[in-house]
């Protein structure tokens, strides 16, 4: 699918922007996103283009996280995304089922969790041994530490002790990140 045909769903965006960052959004930032194309004095979309989303990540970061070293910033906006995802209606259900299923069951339906997200993620993971997959997504997230953190903290919900994900490589199509975690 070409980029311009690439969106994520709302529930994404008010994750993030209405529940991640609650008390955290400040005039400056406001006026920035809407200047952006997402107006938060206004219902949001049921859809919203990746580049506008990603420029979105963008000036949450540099508002939020002023001094931060880049990745560090983006690993915490993922860790409040999640947080945020999991205060909407569609997040609630799918983070409770996630405490019940456990690190590696969490794990295995992640693709499934990824593809609920956006109307063109396809993963695949491979297991590679016990509490130790491979993870491909045919998408490259220009936000260094994001993904890594929200697969982490992901696999955190789930259970997991010590969850640790990891880019393994780019590639032109997509990305292939490590995903572990430390079993009981």
């Amino acid at each position: 699918m070409p980029p311009e045909q690439r969106h994520v769903y709302v529930q994404v965006v008010e994750g993030l922007l209405q529940h991640g960052l609650r008390g955290q959004v400040s005039p400056r930032l406001r006026e920035r996103l809407r200047q952006a194309g997402v107006d938060l004095d206004r219902p949001l979309l049921p859809l919203y283009p990746v580049p506008l989303w990603t420029r979105c990540l963008h000036i949450v970061v540099e508002e939020t996280y002023p001094g931060t070293p880049r990745e560090e910033a983006f690993r915490r906006l993922a860790r409040a995304h999640v947080e945020g995802y999991g205060a909407t209606l569609l997040g609630r259900a799918v983070m409770s089922v996630m405490r019940l299923l456990g690190p590696k069951r969490v794990m295995q339906r992640l693709p499934e969790v990824l593809r609920g997200t956006d109307n063109y993620t396809e993963a695949v993971l491979t297991e590679l041994g016990p509490a130790h997959y491979e993870l491909r997504i045919n998408s490259v997230v220009d936000a260094p530490g994001y993904a890594e953190a929200l697969f982490e903290a992901v696999l955190q919900v789930g259970g997991a002790q010590a969850p640790r994900a990891t880019k393994l490589r780019e590639e032109q199509d997509g990305t292939v990140y490590v995903l572990t975690w430390t079993e009981r």
